[in-house]
């Protein structure tokens, strides 16, 4: 009782963990560059946290958008590597965001995150150009998998 199947070595300091739980596996993938990536969503807690955790994963932020055509601007003035776009914004929506950012940014990857999570907004966000999707109901590691199948030039619909 109260060992572990497999020790520390003694001079180990075992601390607890300051990384959600399911976040603990997920290992960030070296590259020669960091992937910058823009976050663009209308509700600042699940912006600010949608954040924390891509930092939390030495993945750089480069800019925060609260609406669709402010994700605009900053995308054309910063050239993120992914934009992760909401859908339902005000000003302008996600979905109007990204048909305009596909203009001037073609082949950057736009990765949708919203609680609209039926086969036809997925059908419609692959209609606009969207690599990937994710259902805000889904784990924190379901969307890291996401951004990681996009940085390799894949696709990834989960909702």
């Amino acid at each position: 009782m109260g060992q572990s199947a497999k020790p520390a070595p003694a001079s180990a300091s075992v601390k607890p963990s300051t990384n959600p739980p399911n976040l603990d596996s997920i290992q960030a993938i070296p590259c020669a560059r960091s992937l910058r990536v823009l976050v663009a969503d209308d509700h600042e807690m699940v912006r600010f946290g949608l954040c924390a955790m891509l930092q939390s994963q030495n993945i750089e932020v480069c800019a925060q958008a609260k609406d669709g055509q402010e994700a605009i601007e900053k995308s054309r003035q910063l050239s993120p590597d992914l934009i992760i776009l909401d859908i339902s914004m005000p000003v302008l929506g996600g979905i109007e965001a990204a048909q305009q950012i596909r203009v001037f940014l073609p082949d950057v990857p736009i990765l949708f995150f919203s609680t609209h999570k039926t086969s036809q907004v997925v059908a419609l966000v692959q209609s606009v150009g969207a690599q990937g999707f994710v259902a805000k109901d889904q784990m924190a590691a379901t969307l890291l998998g996401a951004i990681e199948a996009l940085r390799e030039k894949k696709t990834f619909f989960s909702f």
